[in-house]
């Protein structure tokens, strides 16, 4: 019978300890901020008259 609680009360401790977890973090922020600068990135043209070439996005 002892057994029978043993995965119930292990997936009751983990639940409580994520939520704690999560409440207390700060939030998570994921790429570019609105604001944020944009770096200078490199693309290879596929069409047009620069076919085959690498660009500079700025």
């Amino acid at each position: 019978m002892r057994f029978r609680f043993a995965p119930g009360l292990s997936a009751v401790v983990v639940s409580i300890v994520m939520v704690g977890t999560s409440l207390a973090g700060e939030p998570v922020k994921s790429g570019q901020q609105v604001g944020d600068p944009v770096s200078p990135f490199d693309v290879e043209a596929i069409t047009g008259p620069q076919k085959g070439s690498t660009l500079c996005y700025r």
